[in-house]
């Protein structure tokens, strides 16, 4: 019985630890249930967080990523601006070093319609030295006066100059215009007296004579037209001539800004002129850039008595000007067109403006003009080998050759019809040309060694000679 009870007892207390044990596994599971829903609500606002920071962090990583898509963009057309511009700027280069080919090759390789020596037989006539004048630059004849104009300078400013046609600063000898007797084979020449002419700074370059009848004394006057370049900007002189006393009275002196680079002039009546721009840039410099580019940049700019007008432009080396002795015309040549312009005057003489009417192609370069008062014929220095003329200025060749062409102006019922080389091509008809107006005639020709260089030329019409002067 003892032992039954001593088991019972064991029981119970078996019973009691186990219901103990489930009690505090109960007990602890509560509080993990409590611990673990703790965690959890206090969780649940840290993963929001978290999300609301991953959410954040995608926004500013599009933000990022849509700034960086802008700034690629941004620096994608930037290169792409970049490139055309670095495109566009190796094109102008390769142009304008086609321009520079081109040109040197025209200028230097072509060189015109050059004639052998064999072919200049009859050609060079009897030429002789009449007397010597230093540095003539143009030369203009009377016949009136049986006299000839020549404007004289001794250039030893050129090396010194900015400018390649006028000193740039006050130089210690001026220029003269001197006279020569052309019904004496060998006169001297003599040195015109300037009066009335206050300025020290003389350097005659291209002249045109003009003559009338004053209106008060009705006697005939000689008046010379001088382009002079002043150290202080290009002018032009307007003298009168005294045969008895043997001197040029100063009328006016005439400047305009557009008085670039004159180089020829002629007058059309006692007060008004025309005269040539060979350049637009008056510096040395400028002057090779529109030789080198072959760019026409030259003018011819009208004096109505009062003020000046430029009335031609875009002239390739404009050098010669002279007119028709009606009037009616005006010859400009083209130094580096090889041709002669030639343009009708207007009945405006307020605005002078010239109308073109033919270009006479004569294959040289051609330079000064003279025109028969008679016949109407021009005269025209030239040269006709540009790269020699070059390097005989330059110093490289020791003489260069010279060519007097004679542009015979026909009568209409002489007139040379042409005819086109073209055929007829389906809808386009053979085209009509003009007939020749006007006729090239080879005149004279030196291969350098008596004429060489450059050179003036002046017609005298009563015996049928025509002077040249040259330096």
């Amino acid at each position: 019985m003892a032992e039954s009870d001593d088991q019972k007892q064991q029981s119970a207390a078996t019973l009691r630890n186990r219901r103990t044990t489930v009690e505090d596994a109960e007990s602890d599971s509560d509080i993990a249930t409590t611990t673990a829903t703790s965690v959890s609500s206090t969780a649940k606002p840290s993963s929001s967080a978290a999300a609301s920071k991953r959410d954040t962090e995608e926004e500013d990583k599009k933000k990022l990523t849509a700034a960086q898509v802008h700034k690629r963009v941004a620096q994608q057309q930037g290169t792409k601006k970049n490139s055309q511009l670095r495109n566009l700027v190796i094109s102008l280069i390769v142009a304008f070093i086609g321009v520079l080919l081109k040109s040197a090759f025209e200028k230097f390789v072509f060189t015109g319609r050059e004639i052998a020596i064999e072919q200049t037989v009859g050609l060079q006539g009897n030429c002789f030295k009449t007397a010597y004048i230093p540095g003539p630059a143009d030369i203009e004849i009377s016949d009136h006066d049986q006299l000839a104009f020549v404007s004289s300078d001794d250039y030893s400013w050129k090396k010194e100059s900015r400018f390649f046609h006028r000193p740039s600063s006050k130089t210690a000898k001026n220029g003269g215009i001197y006279t020569l007797a052309l019904n004496h084979k060998n006169g001297s020449p003599k040195e015109l007296e300037l009066k009335s002419f206050t300025s020290d700074d003389f350097h005659p370059a291209g002249m045109s004579l003009y003559h009338f009848q004053d209106e008060k004394t009705h006697e005939r006057t000689t008046r010379l037209f001088v382009i002079n370049h002043s150290h202080k900007g290009d002018v032009v002189e307007i003298f009168d001539y005294s045969s008895e006393a043997n001197t040029l009275t100063l009328v006016k002196t005439v400047s305009s800004d557009l008085f670039v680079t004159p180089r020829d002039i002629v007058a059309v009546d006692q007060d008004r002129f025309y005269l040539t721009n060979h350049h637009a840039m008056g510096n040395k410099y400028g002057r090779v850039a529109e030789d080198v580019t072959g760019t026409a940049m030259g003018s011819v700019i009208y004096y109505n008595g009062e003020k000046s007008l430029k009335v031609l432009q875009s002239l390739n080396n404009p050098y010669g000007i002279a007119g028709s002795p009606d009037g009616k015309q005006i010859y400009v040549s083209s130094f580096m067109d090889r041709l002669v312009h030639v343009y009708n005057t207007t009945e405006d003489i307020a605005q002078g403006q010239l109308e073109h009417d033919v270009d006479i192609w004569v294959g040289n370069h051609v330079d000064h003009l003279s025109v028969d008062k008679h016949t109407g014929d021009i005269y025209v220095a030239s040269h006709p080998s540009y790269s020699t003329y070059l390097r005989h200025k330059l110093g490289y060749e020791p003489q260069s050759p010279s060519h007097v062409v004679k542009i015979e102006k026909l009568a209409p019922e002489n007139f040379i019809p042409q005819e086109s080389s073209m055929g007829n091509y389906y809808f386009f008809p053979k085209p009509e040309l003009p007939s020749l107006k006007w006729e090239v005639k080879d005149l004279f020709y030196s291969n350098g060694e008596d004429i060489s260089g450059k050179f003036s030329l002046g017609m005298l019409f009563l015996d049928g000679l025509f002077w040249f002067f040259y330096y």
